[in-house]
């Protein structure tokens, strides 16, 4: 995950490169929602918690309010330690995707 969201990151500082760059940030960008809809399904099968049929696919394409409605009713208020941890992968990976563009503005 701190991947796909550090690639999308760069992706977006560098002013969004086209070629392959832009096919390899796409790829990224798709494999987020994917590996946090395959997390939820291993996660669901660890816990024993019967899934609906396709929710996978659910999930890859509603992961922003799916996850933590999932989180809350498997968790409870421990879901917030859950979405903390992903909120700091996100600003770690935001950070990460951005160091090219510091480095760069350091240079000019």
């Amino acid at each position: 995950m701190f991947y796909c969201l550090a690639a999308s990151a760069m992706h977006e500082t560098l002013e969004s490169p086209s070629g392959v760059h832009a096919s390899l940030a796409l790829l990224a960008q798709l494999f987020l929602p994917s590996s946090i809809a395959l997390w939820v399904l291993a996660d669901a099968r660890q816990r024993c918690r019967p899934l609906p049929y396709d929710f996978g696919s659910f999930v890859f394409f509603a992961w922003p309010v799916l996850v933590p409605i999932y989180l809350f009713r498997t968790r409870g208020w421990r879901a917030f330690a859950a979405l903390g941890w992903f909120l700091l992968l996100y600003f770690a990976a935001a950070l990460f995707g951005s160091i090219p563009y510091i480095l760069f503005a350091m240079r000019q």
